[in-house]
């Protein structure tokens, strides 16, 4: 038992730490380079993460992602412009064409990197 424990916190502690990487390395980024589209957002997460979080995350129950609400989702819904309509197309695109909370697109953008990786 403890060595599942032991493996599903050192898994959430990598990819919270993944998820501030990908965060600074946004910091920098222009509003305007953005990814507009799910599509564009998916790929370009899944180009910033390591293998070792890849691997998690493929292993990872999809009904899991929701752990990941406060870190990675935080960092997605920062860093991608969704909060202060700063990406009002991203908001849309992962919310099928509508305007959405940007709590729910993040959590659409995570299913989104978790169904690429496991197909």
């Amino acid at each position: 038992m403890f060595g599942v424990r032991r493996f599903l916190f050192t898994s959430l502690a990598a990819l919270m730490l993944a998820a501030l990487a990908v965060a600074a390395g946004y910091a920098q980024d222009k509003v305007e380079s953005l990814p507009v589209t799910l599509d564009g957002a998916v790929t370009d997460i899944i180009s910033r993460l390591s293998e070792q979080d890849k691997k998690t995350l493929r292993e990872m129950p999809k009904k899991d992602l929701i752990k990941f609400h406060f870190g990675w989702g935080r960092g997605i819904r920062n860093n991608y412009g969704l909060w202060g309509g700063r990406n009002e197309a991203l908001l849309k695109s992962a919310c099928g064409g509508r305007p959405c909370h940007p709590d729910d697109a993040s959590m659409v953008i995570m299913e989104g990197v978790w169904e690429t990786l496991n197909k």
